[in-house]
Order: structure tokens, then C-alpha cells, then sequence
């Protein structure tokens, strides 16, 4: 068990003060982590869905942002977060300060004047949390079972936690809501509602949970790639919007020049204006993602469609 996990449990109040669909699978995480096993595949679909659903988000005044907050810590301390230079326990343990720092201002700047709670220094109160968790973890040889009291001791401080968030919770006016709104009943979505998230006309192939569900059984769709050449000299294109087949292979690419060219590649004509497809299967957005020479993202099919016939013409808008 890591530090990280610690961190996870003090969020658990928080969660069920907001009721959080996320509750269950974080629990689930730090269940796993406490036994050392696997985490269900299930788990961590459910988890990488909610954050997608949720999205980028611009308003950190919402519960959604500390659920999202908390949930992409949960997938860190299981070991399914994004590659990153830093440990997954210093990540972890950073953003832990910085959720409750916000939640901190949040007080600090959005609570009734008339008689708000008293409300701790959270930042800091996990802080002090967190040279206690250091402090059982550094102990484990001497004595084996001080990380499992700890983790006790923090699951009996929930109580009084609870408390002191649900305070916190009506002083901001939160409700229990889910990332469609109010209505939502995330994870089990009505088919009919008009805003559900699922209904988004884009599905990304290359998150997590999506490559969990073609492990268990999904069938594999084409895929939609922004590439960026950071590193492309000034006659080279520098911009590839490419697709992306079921096996792996690029079907057809747009390439752009510094000078606003267009140049488009197919099957039909894999070689064009020195612009070619690629034979080599393309790796995974998250194996491109650890090359320092490119920006990557995946994209819908309506951009690409909208690029492909762009180059018809052979430049951006005509």
C-alpha cells in the first residue's frame, strides 16, 4: 500500500456527503490496494467513464470538479493514470493539497456571510495527514502492521469528518447531481434523457475504458488522430490529421504545411505530394503520448471528415 491510498480515504467523507456516484469504485480502489490485488477491469471502466463524462472542466465551484479530482487520483494509486515523470505517490499526495486548498477558497469566497461554518484549514490539515502517513509507511519492517492501523484510525476519523463537510456542503448549496445535472442517475443513465453524456456524437477509442471494453469483448472501431511535429523543419509538414483503422492502420491522412497546404493520402493514393501512409501499425494514443517530439489527441470522425475535405482544395476554410 502506498501513500496515495491513504490520501484516498480521507476523500471518502467527501464523496458520501456528495453522494457521489464515484463513492463505490473509489472504495473499490482502495479496498484492492489495502488487500494488494488487481483492481476489476469494471472498477476502472466505471471511474475513466465518469471523468470523460465529466470533462474539461472550467467551473472549480462545482462538486463535479472534486469528484473528477478524486476519482483520477483513485486510477493514479491503482496504476492506470496517464504515463507521468513523477511518482504516482508524489502525484497523488500534491493534488490531494491542492483539492482541499480549493476547497478551502471555495469557503473562503462563495459561503454566507451569515453564519458560516467553522471551517479548517484543509490544506494544511492534510499536510500534517500526510507526514503521518510517511511516518507508518517508513515503520512497516519494525512493524508490519502500522500502515493497516493507520488506515483504521483514518476510516474511524470519517465520522466526524462527514460532519464537518456536510456542513460545508450547505453552505455552498451543493445537491446531489451527476455529470448530465441534477437528473442525472449516473452510472444507470435513462436512455431518453436528451443531455446524457452517452449520447455524445464522440466516443474516444483510446481511453482507458475504452481499451478495457475491447479487451473484454468490444468491437474495435476506427480512430481519429491529431499529430503535431514539434520537431518538423519549415518544408515538412508539421500537422497530421490521420484515421485510423480497426487494425491499427492508418486509412487516410491530411497533412498540413507551414505554408497552409493541404496534402491528402488514402488507400487509393498512399503516396501524394510527398505525403504517404504509414505501413507500421500506429500505436496507442498513450504510447504516442510519450514521445517528446509530438502533440497528440484523438479527434471525432465529423473533424476529420470536415479536414478530408478541406484538402480537396488544398487549404484550411476553402
Amino acid at each position: 500500500m502506498s501513500s496515495g491510498t491513504l490520501c484516498l480515504i480521507r476523500f471518502l467523507p467527501l464523496l458520501d456527503v456528495l453522494k457521489s456516484p464515484v463513492r463505490q469504485p473509489v472504495d473499490d480502489v482502495i479496498r484492492g490496494c489495502l488487500d494488494s490485488r488487481e483492481i476489476a477491469d469494471s472498477v476502472l471502466i466505471g471511474l475513466d467513464e465518469f471523468c470523460g463524462a465529466i470533462g474539461p472542466l472550467q467551473d472549480f465551484d462545482s462538486p463535479a470538479f472534486f469528484e473528477q479530482s478524486v476519482a483520477s487520483m483513485a486510477l493514479i494509486a491503482a496504476g492506470a493514470g496517464p504515463a507521468h515523470s513523477s511518482s504516482a505517490e508524489v502525484r497523488i499526495s500534491e493534488r490531494a493539497v491542492g483539492v482541499w486548498s480549493a476547497l478551502a477558497r471555495l469557503m473562503n469566497d462563495q459561503a454566507p456571510v451569515s453564519a458560516p461554518p467553522v471551517v479548517a484549514d484543509f490544506a494544511e490539515r492534510e499536510r500534517s495527514a500526510q507526514r503521518e502517513d510517511e511516518r507508518a509507511l517508513d515503520s512497516r519492517e519494525r512493524d508490519p502492521l502500522a500502515v493497516i492501523r493507520r488506515a483504521e484510525q483514518l476510516a474511524l476519523a470519517g465520522t466526524a469528518m462527514r460532519a464537518e463537510l456536510s456542513k460545508v456542503s450547505t453552505a455552498l448549496g451543493w445537491r446531489p447531481s451527476g455529470p448530465c445535472g441534477p437528473q442525472c442517475t449516473w452510472p444507470v443513465c435513462e436512455p431518453s434523457a436528451a443531455n446524457c453524456v452517452r449520447h455524445r456524437s464522440f466516443q474516444p477509442q483510446q481511453t482507458l475504458a475504452a481499451r478495457l471494453q475491447r479487451k473484454q469483448g468490444a468491437e474495435s472501431r476506427p480512430w481519429y488522430l491529431i499529430s503535431i511535429d514539434l520537431s518538423a523543419d519549415s518544408d515538412e509538414p508539421f500537422e497530421f490529421v490521420t484515421e485510423i483503422g480497426a487494425d491499427g492502420h492508418e486509412l487516410r491522412k491530411v497533412a498540413q504545411y507551414m505554408d497552409g497546404r493541404l496534402v491528402r493520402a488514402d488507400r487509393e493514393c498512399e503516396v501524394r505530394g510527398g505525403v504517404e501512409l504509414s505501413s507500421e501499425r500506429i500505436p496507442s494514443l498513450a504510447e504516442l503520448e510519450g514521445n517528446d517530439d509530438l502533440h497528440v489527441e484523438e479527434t471525432s470522425a465529423e473533424f476529420f471528415e470536415r479536414r478530408w475535405q478541406e484538402g480537396i482544395t488544398g487549404y484550411i476554410g476553402n
